[in-house]
């Protein structure tokens, strides 16, 4: 068995946490850039509680981060970044500021321009430290070195990823999700579902990889439909299955399944964990028939029987598992299917992939 564990955020857990904030923050530090959205920032009761622990520094606030954050935004944010001479950026909300925050850290110190860099040019200078405080449970962007960002341009999703952007600190205080709408609970938890599956299937995860993640998956099947509807106890919990998925795809990454989403999210508009959710049964269908790790495909199948099987599970949660019924057609998959073969994820797949496969998975489900 050979495998690397690399994890240099420090986990600061628990209820109330965010009160410790100002005391991690390293001296000598005086500026701060928040990186948010304007709407959660509020709703989540962080803004008071952040605000009131750092009135001893400067802060500057970018709040316009939207779902699914574009190269514009990280632009727009790292100009202010620089603007303001900050020295540290502040990731508050879901994985969309989250994100937003390490790719603004990372071009801050650095003259290249973003659509050069995802042209090949590369990062000669460190980032900006980050921290992060995620106010929903699901992407696990507080312990992971990637950042999602939208090319609206060319129409495709890219992954930033640097052992530079890992979060110096994150607080995960589950308080910040309790103003959660149920449908965001639900789509950021099987967000936090199909990232522990996947890494749990990858080709690059090995046995202390799998316990998170497997932990993950049982967590997240016990106390979705609860932390859904505000049960306090259940959300405690999912926050702690959003950052065990997070830690299992840092060191195995996302598989088929998550890019195959991507396309849906991009073109259709589709909030990216429920894109995922809605592939997933056709997904596992198509990895109990073809994977050469049947056994762990077997475990995961297993698990969601005391839940009716996964096709009920998902449709339980009022995720439609149609595409016909988001009005995507049949047309558009074979676009689809060229813009997911070409991707890394699919070397880390424990099957072998072909277009024609991605094709009957989607048309699988339609």
């Amino acid at each position: 068995m050979n495998f690397n564990y690399y994890l240099p955020t420090e986990i600061i857990f628990g209820c109330g946490k965010v009160k410790e904030l100002n005391r991690l923050i390293d001296k000598g530090t005086d500026n701060i850039l928040i990186v948010t959205d304007k709407n959660v920032f509020e709703k989540s009761g962080a803004q008071g509680a952040v605000l009131n622990r750092l009135k001893d520094f400067r802060i500057e606030i970018f709040d316009e981060v939207e779902e699914n954050p574009s190269f514009r935004t990280l632009i727009k944010g790292t100009k202010i970044a620089k603007e303001s001479n900050a020295q540290l950026i502040l990731g508050i909300g879901g994985g969309s500021p989250m994100d937003a925050a390490k790719g603004i850290a990372a071009f801050a110190t650095n003259e290249v321009n973003v659509n050069d860099f995802f042209e090949g040019d590369d990062l000669s200078k460190d980032p900006l430290p980050v921290v992060c405080l995620p106010t929903t449970s699901g992407t696990g962007s507080e312990v992971t070195p990637y950042a999602i960002f939208t090319d609206m341009e060319k129409g495709k999703k890219v992954c930033f990823s640097k052992p530079g952007i890992f979060p110096k600190f994150s607080i995960i205080d589950p308080e910040l999700s309790y103003s959660m709408p149920e449908h965001v609970a639900i789509n950021t938890g099987v967000d936090a579902l199909t990232h522990a599956i996947e890494a749990y299937l990858s080709l690059q995860t090995f046995p202390m990889n799998d316990l998170f993640a497997i932990e993950a998956v049982k967590t997240v099947l016990e106390n979705l439909t609860r932390a859904s509807q505000k049960d306090k106890v259940a959300m405690n919990k999912l926050a702690y299955a959003s950052m065990q998925a997070g830690i299992s795809i840092t060191h195995a990454s996302t598989i088929l399944l998550h890019i195959m989403a991507y396309p849906l999210t991009v073109f259709h508009g589709i909030p990216h964990g429920k894109a995922n959710a809605i592939l997933l049964p056709a997904f596992l269908e198509f990895m109990k028939r073809k994977s050469f790790l049947k056994q762990k495909v077997n475990t995961i199948w297993d698990m969601f029987e005391e839940f009716g099987g996964v096709n009920n599970f998902i449709t339980g949660l009022n995720i439609p598992t149609r595409l016909s019924s988001y009005g995507i057609r049949k047309e558009e998959f074979k676009n689809f299917a060229r813009d997911t073969i070409i991707k890394d994820d699919i070397k880390i797949t424990p099957a072998e992939v072909t277009e024609e496969d991605i094709i009957e998975i989607y048309t699988s489900t339609f």
